[in-house]
């Protein structure tokens, strides 16, 4: 039988907390300015071809 998504869940939740437990885990660096900037820049970006395409600039 299979396990609903609920269980599937409830196990890589688990799995995951505890390998994050584990004294040789490496957590992921904090974003910085440079990340920032770069997140901001693609969503201005998306936004702009976006409106260039609802306008018929962009076919």
């Amino acid at each position: 039988m299979e396990k609903s998504i609920e269980e599937l869940i409830y196990e890589e939740t688990d799995q995951r907390l505890k390998q994050m437990g584990a004294p040789d885990y490496v957590f992921p660096k904090k974003i910085n300015r440079t990340d920032i900037i770069g997140i901001v820049a693609s969503v201005g970006i998306s936004l702009l071809l976006i409106v260039l395409c609802m306008t018929g600039v962009i076919n």
